[in-house]
């Protein structure tokens, strides 16, 4: 089974434009990222998708230095760059993950693949760790689907629902809502602690958090550990 990575990103954001490109301990934000899902154990391969923009060019360059690979594509339909990315691998499954997320860690999210792979029910194509009720905390959040479930959701969702209804944009909304599902649980509930980057609190708050974190150490409980010494 191919597995792949795709993490979206875009220089444009109404809250805090450029955050893709904010500095975070030396590193682009998109950097820390992508190295993280480059980490995943079952990971084939990890794809950047963005906008065809100019503005979006930088994304693209951080991802080459990487050594990682871009889809480019008309803004606002991101389920086709997703789509179109996992075409492009052969993808069998593929792992969604947004630029937004620097404190991903891969130890969790090869947890949600795992529980894909294990799955007995045939129905279920759609595995995430739902951090509105898995307990894990906000910004380690990662969705897991078939590339039959793709191909299905990028050829029903405009009868389904028209652009207004953003599920193209977003990707698995229309997954979400219409197909059986399961959620990796946590065995605490971090549901309160945000990780992921909005606005610039959030970002002054995720570079407190590499503050306390050694280079390298992506795993869940040295972040948690960090969030502690950085809030404490």
């Amino acid at each position: 089974m191919r597995m792949i990575a795709v993490v979206q990103s875009r220089i444009g954001s109404s809250r805090l434009p450029g955050k893709a490109n904010a500095s975070i301990a030396g590193r682009p934000m998109l950097a820390h990222v992508l190295s993280r899902a480059k980490a995943i154990p079952s990971i084939d391969r990890v794809v950047l998708v963005t906008t065809d923009h100019e503005r979006d060019t930088p994304l693209t360059r951080i991802a080459d230095d990487l050594n990682v690979s871009s889809v480019r594509g008309r803004d606002g339909d991101v389920l086709s760059w997703f789509l179109a990315a996992a075409e492009a691998c052969g993808a069998d499954a593929v792992m969604r993950l947004t630029g937004d997320c620097p404190l991903i860690a891969p130890e969790v999210c090869e947890r949600v693949l795992a529980d894909y792979r294990d799955l007995l029910e045939p129905s279920v194509e759609y595995v995430s760790n739902d951090t509105t009720v898995s307990g894990f905390p906000d910004g380690t959040d990662t969705e897991v689907f078939s590339m039959r479930l793709l191909q299905e959701t990028a050829a029903t969702v405009p009868q389904h629902a028209p652009w207004v209804h953003g599920d193209r944009e977003h990707v698995t909304t229309w997954m979400r809502r219409t197909q059986p599902q399961r959620v990796v649980r946590y065995e605490q509930d971090y549901r309160h602690l945000k990780l992921s980057v909005d606005d610039r609190s959030d970002l002054e708050r995720v570079r407190r958090i590499f503050g306390y974190l050694e280079h390298g150490d992506y795993a869940l409980t040295a972040t948690l550990a960090a969030v502690a010494r950085a809030e404490g």
